[in-house]
């Protein structure tokens, strides 16, 4: 536009086709078209569809085809328009002034289609409740694909509607130099998530009462009441697991907004270095399982995925709102490269000048506030059959009288933060159900689901120190000798991994849980609230040689 202001305008499409195989294996579950079953343990006589491109021997008379893709959406309105620009208000050209705004599409990776590879009718998956010793395995009839009677449906199936991620992301920012080879830059930094991944237990029990009585689809009888045996009875879709079978969605959303700050100095008089600061904030309703901490105390940076379960209320879009499970409010990183001086009294030999010349030290020193501590419980919820699975669906409840305050005062000897703050939502015979808003009771005792918070708490700060020592040794003019001492966490600094926060580990490890009130008996929480693991390495050394020619 001028010698001192340049704008630029993009526009991009993209056209993301979903996934297909060309065999045609690919089936989901879809809600809509659901039928009930012939008997109550499933599975469903209507609601599954087939690609329509099955191969013969695959393709079953009683199940639809659809598209080779399955899903029914496409997006082909993909757009992803840009804008931006780059101003120099000042003569001297050291003050610049930046801004731009971009929608940018996520294609996603095969795994929403990869999980529905263990479904009906090509895979069996199911789960026996009760199984006897004497015939625990579930009788398999010969002919493949089928349906396999008196098996609920269990796994995960991808939502027919799915549709494409996509984020719009936007920055503001400012450089200015403030010495020679110096730089300051400050940016205020942002991104929405739109059509994220995650995966919800579409079969949640629903809450009965005289006023609002259900029907079950297979039996007809009228239910009124609520207790942790007829929420089955209760469910939506009969023959269909409640906690056990999800369905992967992109109907989740994130925000991220951030103010970043830098100094940066380009390799001049033996020096260079770049010193940030993040402070950030971070919040959607499902983040990507292996982006957090855990809740077992245990730090595994391998179980990622584009999408997780969510917890609370599954038919509730908000319910799971909260900081990210990624998110950390401050981060500091400050790296260098230091030429050392060749020292004047080196020089009388040429021995001296090979061992004491041409030296550099680097490093890396990274500190950052600590990761959110979840609160879950993995047996509560059973008056909408969310408990007992092997991962939980609910969170526990706030103490009588305690907050968030309250979790981080009060710590007892040897816990990160204070157990007795939480209990477990239990809802006695004849009580309201507190999530029902006042419209439905318990017909027997069960639990609830909790009002605590995701993401409530913040895990132990994290800090680490990497420092290298680095010796050139020149043997011609385009042949070097390079030798690198490097030490990771020098300090030998210890950073503590999150504390177990699932409620059932006090059952878990030999404690008790009132089942009327929900407190934790005998002032014994068992490991609840401890750290029982560390998130990093101990001091590493590593000696290494570089050939350059």
């Amino acid at each position: 536009m001028s010698p001192s202001l340049t704008v630029n305008f993009g526009l991009r499409y993209e056209l993301d086709m979903p996934i297909y195989d060309t065999r045609g294996r690919i089936s989901t579950f879809d809600p809509a078209l659901y039928h009930a079953p012939l008997e109550l343990t499933g599975p469903p006589t209507g609601g599954f569809v087939q690609a329509g491109n099955v191969i013969p021997q695959y393709d079953l008379s009683n199940v639809p085809n659809v598209s080779k893709y399955v899903i029914h959406t496409v997006d082909k309105n993909n757009f992803a328009p840009r804008v931006g620009f780059g101003y120099v208000p000042l003569n001297s050209g050291r003050l610049s002034v930046r801004a731009g705004y971009g929608i940018y599409h996520s294609r996603p990776t095969f795994q929403y289609v990869s999980t529905s590879v263990t479904t009906p009718p090509g895979y069996l998956l199911g789960r026996q409740q009760n199984a006897p010793l004497d015939h625990p395995f579930i009788t398999l009839p010969s002919q493949f694909p089928s349906f396999v009677r008196g098996v609920a449906l269990f796994g995960t199936v991808p939502d027919r509607g799915i549709r494409t991620p996509y984020f719009h992301q936007y920055n503001a920012s400012f450089q200015f130099e403030i010495a020679r080879q110096t730089m300051f830059e400050a940016a205020f930094v942002g991104t929405r998530g739109v059509n994220l991944f995650r995966q919800v237990a579409i079969n949640q029990a629903r809450l009965a009462s005289p006023t609002n009585p259900i029907v079950n689809d297979v039996t007809g009888a009228v239910i009124t009441t609520n207790t942790p045996q007829n929420v089955r009875l209760r469910s939506p879709f009969q023959g269909v697991e409640i906690n056990g079978f999800f369905q992967n969605q992109t109907t989740a959303q994130s925000a991220y907004n951030s103010l970043q700050l830098s100094v940066s100095r380009r390799f001049s008089r033996s020096v260079q270095f770049l010193a940030s600061y993040t402070y950030a904030k971070s919040i959607d309703n499902a983040s990507g399982s292996g982006g957090g901490a855990g809740i077992v105390g245990i730090v595994n940076p391998g179980a990622v995925a584009d999408t997780s379960i969510v917890l609370g209320n599954q038919i509730d879009n908000q319910a799971n709102r909260g900081v990210s499970d990624f998110d950390r409010t401050h981060r500091f990183v400050f790296s260098y490269l230091w030429d050392l001086p060749r020292f004047a009294f080196a020089s009388r030999s040429s021995l001296t000048r090979q061992l004491l010349w041409d030296w550099e030290l680097a490093g890396i020193e990274t500190a950052m506030s600590g990761l959110p501590i979840d609160i879950v419980d993995t047996n509560a919820g059973s008056l909408y059959g969310l408990s007992g699975g092997s991962s939980p669906l609910v969170r526990p409840s706030w103490a009588t009288g305690q907050t968030r305050l309250s979790a981080v005062q009060n710590i007892p000897t040897g816990y990160f933060f204070n157990p007795f703050a939480f209990v477990r939502p239990a809802v006695p015979t004849g009580q309201l159900i507190p999530s029902s808003n006042g419209t439905a009771k318990a017909d027997a005792t069960g639990t609830d689901i909790g009002n605590v918070g995701r993401n409530v708490l913040r895990g132990p700060q994290q800090s680490n120190l990497d420092v290298s020592f680095i010796k050139r040794f020149v043997l011609r003019e385009a042949r070097t000798l390079e030798f690198h001492l490097d030490i990771f966490n020098v300090l030998n600094h210890v950073n503590l991994a999150n504390p177990i926060s699932d409620l059932n580990a006090v059952v878990s490890s030999g404690g008790s849980i009132d089942q009327n009130t929900g407190t934790i008996n005998n002032n014994n929480p068992g490991v609840f609230g401890r750290i029982i693991s560390t998130s990093n390495n101990p001091r590493i050394i590593q000696v290494a040689l570089k050939f350059t020619f």
